[in-house]
């Protein structure tokens, strides 16, 4: 952003790295490895230059790698842009709220600062910076507002309070610095340098920093956060560093951590025989795939396409690991079974397509290297389907776009039940609803079932649901880097007695779509992390029985059951 009077004051702006000054070794080691985003500062004046060598930088963006890696969006149209130097810029109006978040949840007393240049605000609309952010719509703000005055507030779950408020003339176009300091319960806020307001609020101890506006447009440049006297503590949340092997780490414990206010109760408490069920459980009931129809011995995958498609109830039967050549896709018509023979059994670089069917069942099988865009398993404008037993793994040594999902379901399909699947070694697991745009196409359908799957170095969407009504439980989720279950633009989401080992944001509702979702949670054991939960849903129960595990026993009978050569 590079308005007349700024380049009057600073005509030779340029960015640089800060150079960190002695003693701050102890900062840099206790923020661990940073992908993506650097410890980058701006010379704009000597005044930052000395902030960053006197505290401890704990993130820094001033966006000239040309990208926004770190940060994750809720709402908006966001882009790195050029306008005398590289900017983050929001271009959507209208009255709906646009976030970038940034940081660790566990950053307690800091600063924040960030070059604002609101383009267009309405009467009614802001352009800010936000610091302890728990989720999309709890955090404290400092507001340019469309009124003239320069607010700092308390947004918990999106009601705001004003804390203290001045005057300030807001000009589309002119580049204000704002500043937003945190030192227990005492917040200030700074226009260009000048501290301007402040306030008392305990409504969060810590929390990530944002960038925000509401009906309003602007861009967004040298971010920088300092610690208050101490060392910071995490790494900026930027690009996954190198994925961790695929080998699952310690069983989690039996005790769960406290969950949120939600408690539904199980629709069963009855224990699990032991016995695999051969018929599937939960929204996919019903589901008898080619039943009563010819048996097939499969061969090639030749034979295998040309079965899959035809018409009528088949049995596809495969004995042996069938070769594709990477974007083969083996499109299933209704009424079909394709199931292995054995423990070794499948596709490897070809993927399954239940396409505008009804009826299908895929159990049993190894499905390998499938390159983008064909997924593992996919389904489009599809109902009862069961997806049971199946081991699905690519490798995480590609760029997280080399191979596309493992089980997507999208288009409306509906009465899904995915049990004791083992997927492992990929970047992108399992994706429920395809668009923030397809609300009228999927709202009403998406009803999902995940039981006893074992995900494991799988690093997001475990799964990402929009729209959906899903029910997981007695699922093992370990190793996942970014996030884990992520229910987003009013899904409704039930989970349940789930094992989450390593994984970082277990269950979250917030953030990388235009709207938040609902979850309900009871019975989990997240390993010490915590969910982030804005809403709580009206899924509280599913409208099936099913015999809930306890989470301590959920580890080991996942991992004895889940994959091939069990049924």
């Amino acid at each position: 952003m590079n308005s007349a009077e700024e380049s009057a004051a600073t005509p030779n702006r340029r960015k640089r790295k800060v150079v960190l000054a002695s003693g701050m070794a102890a900062v840099v080691a206790g923020l661990g490895t940073v992908a993506g985003v650097s410890f980058a500062g701006t010379d704009d004046t000597a005044a930052t230059a000395a902030t960053a060598a006197a505290g401890g930088v704990a993130f820094a963006d001033d966006f000239e790698d040309g990208d926004a890696a770190g940060w994750s969006k809720s709402g908006g149209t966001w882009s790195v842009a050029a306008d005398g130097s590289k900017v983050l810029k929001q271009s959507k109006s209208g009255a709906t709220p646009a976030r970038e978040f940034a940081g660790d949840t566990a950053w307690t007393d800091y600063s924040v600062q960030a070059r604002v240049e609101p383009l267009s605000v309405a009467a009614d609309g802001f352009a800010g910076i936000v610091a302890r952010a728990t989720s999309s719509t709890s955090f404290y703000r400092l507001a340019l507002t469309g009124a003239n005055k320069v607010q700092l507030q308390s947004v918990k779950s999106g009601a705001v309070t004003v804390l203290s408020e001045a005057a300030v003339t807001v000009s589309a176009g002119a580049s204000y610095t704002l500043g937003l300091e945190l030192t227990g319960n005492t917040l200030s806020g700074s226009v260009n340098g000048a501290a301007v307001v402040e306030g008392s609020a305990s409504a969060f101890a810590q929390g990530r920093i944002g960038l925000q506006t509401y009906d309003a447009t602007a861009e967004f440049d040298d971010v920088v956060v300092t610690s208050s006297g101490a060392a910071a503590t995490a790494a900026p949340t930027a690009t996954a560093s190198a994925s961790p092997t695929a080998t699952a780490t310690a069983t989690a414990t039996a005790t769960a951590t406290a969950s949120p206010t939600a408690t539904a109760s199980p629709a069963a408490t009855a224990s699990s025989s032991g016995k695999f069920e051969t018929s599937p459980i939960g929204f996919g009931s019903g589901t008898t795939g080619g039943a009563g129809g010819k048996t097939v011995a499969i061969t090639s995958i030749d034979q295998l396409i040309t079965e899959a498609a035809s018409d009528g109830p088949k049995i596809l039967q495969l004995s042996s690991v069938l070769k594709g050549s990477g974007t083969d896709q083996v499109v299933v018509s209704s009424d079909k079974t394709i199931v292995g023979v054995g423990a070794n059994a499948g596709l490897t670089g070809a993927g399954i397509f239940i396409k505008k069917a009804s009826n299908v069942i895929i159990r049993n099988l190894k499905i390998s290297f499938a390159l983008a865009p064909v997924d593992l398993i996919a389904a489009q404008k599809s109902d009862h389907v069961w997806i049971d037993h199946n081991e699905l793994f690519n490798d995480t040594t590609h760029d997280k776009d080399f191979y596309d999902g493992m089980v997507d379901l999208t288009h409306a399909t509906d009465f899904v039940t995915v049990s004791w699947n083992y997927l492992h070694d990929h970047h992108k697991g399992s994706l429920i609803g395809h668009s923030d745009s397809n609300a009228a196409e999927d709202t009403g359908h998406l009803r999902i079932t995940y039981s006893h799957n074992w995900f494991d170095n799988v690093a997001s969407r475990l799964p990402r649901v929009r729209f959906g009504t899903v029910h997981l439980y007695d699922n093992l989720f370990t190793n996942a880097e970014t996030s884990g279950i992520h229910c987003l633009m009013n899904a409704q989401c039930l989970v349940q007695n789930n094992v989450f080992v390593n994984v970082k944001l277990p269950v979250w509702t917030t953030e990388d779509s235009d709207e938040d979702g609902f979850a309900v949670i009871s019975g989990n054991d997240f390993g010490g992390e915590a969910p982030v939960i804005t809403q709580t849903g009206t899924f509280t129960t599913a409208p099936y029985s099913v015999p809930l595990e306890p989470a301590s026993s959920v580890a080991a009978l996942v991992k004895a059951g889940a994959g091939t050569g069990k049924i």
